[in-house]
């Protein structure tokens, strides 16, 4: 027996064993009758099968034939369905997509994201990973990530970015803190306040970001304590270890002893930025893409 059958060979014997008939099969296939019968009489030799018992009447299939026919058809269905799959996976609709985010999104902008990506695209498989703005840049670059939400924009030739929007900031404080019960704040009033923050390894350039920020309103920016998640943080506010300045999404994080007053100055915000490879081919990447904006659209 030959090691390749052939597809079009199956669909030809199939089309013969529907219709108990070379000539109408010929039509139903738009070939002629005398190829579709050398076709079939080859498909015999590849298998060392005899499928039809031909007469100068009638067509009929053999025991063999058959037996035959259920495995053909659902090698042509089993076909269809890779065919259907590899231009889903060309069309984005199903595939992996490896996706980072910074801890502070997954309070709004992740879930938002992910139900409206799920919604439009239910046979994509997404895997999800918290990681500094740093980090994701390194594994995008290295392939590791196929796409970012981050804060900052690393310097990696290979990162392709574009910001999403802002996040304006909100100050946590403790709830006996002498501005928890304000509507507002200006930045310097927190002067002579002690801070905890996002540690400065993991995200140097988000420390570098709000350290700069803060140095236009005469504060120095270093923090007693630093944490690699904002659950932490604030955790240590409600502690009373000190306050935090952080995006206005944590304050869906609601712990007993925080309150969250606003930062009102015009650049009390942080950048929400899509980091992903420069010529990333996939286009499953694309799509999330076109979510990731419509869901900064829908928030903004």
């Amino acid at each position: 027996m030959s090691g390749i059958i052939s597809l079009r060979r199956l669909e030809y014997f199939v089309a013969v064993a529907d219709e108990l008939h070379f000539g109408r099969a010929a039509q139903r296939l738009h070939v002629a009758q005398p190829a579709l019968s050398q076709q079939v009489r080859q498909l015999e030799a590849d298998l060392g099968l005899t499928l039809f018992e031909r007469t100068t009447r009638r067509v009929s299939l053999t025991p063999d034939g058959d037996s035959f026919l259920v495995h053909a058809r659902a090698l042509l269905v089993s076909a269809d369905g890779v065919a259907r799959a590899a231009d889903e996976i060309r069309g984005g609709a199903r595939g992996r997509l490896r996706l980072a985010f910074v801890d502070s999104t997954a309070y709004e902008f992740v879930p938002r994201f992910l139900h409206r990506f799920r919604e439009s695209w239910p046979d994509a498989v997404v895997e999800l990973l918290t990681m500094s703005s740093d980090d994701q840049a390194k594994a995008i670059a290295v392939g590791e990530v196929d796409l970012g939400i981050a804060r900052t924009v690393p310097s990696r030739p290979a990162v392709d970015s574009a910001l999403l929007g802002l996040d304006r900031l909100v100050v946590a404080v403790p709830v006996d803190h002498p501005i928890a019960g304000q509507q507002s704040v200006r930045l310097r009033r927190l002067r002579d306040d002690t801070f905890v923050g996002f540690a400065r390894d993991r995200s140097p350039s988000l420390h570098a970001e709000i350290r700069a920020m803060l140095a236009g309103h005469d504060i120095h920016y270093d923090p007693a304590i630093e944490a690699t998640e904002y659950t932490t943080i604030v955790g240590l506010v409600a502690a009373g270890e000190g306050i935090a300045l952080v995006p206005a999404s944590i304050r869906h994080l609601r712990l007993p002893n925080v309150a969250y007053v606003p930062a009102v100055d015009p650049g009390a915000a942080l950048r929400l930025v899509r980091l992903s490879r420069i010529g990333e081919p996939q286009a499953i990447v694309a799509n999330a893409v076109a979510e990731l904006e419509r869901t900064a659209a829908q928030l903004a």
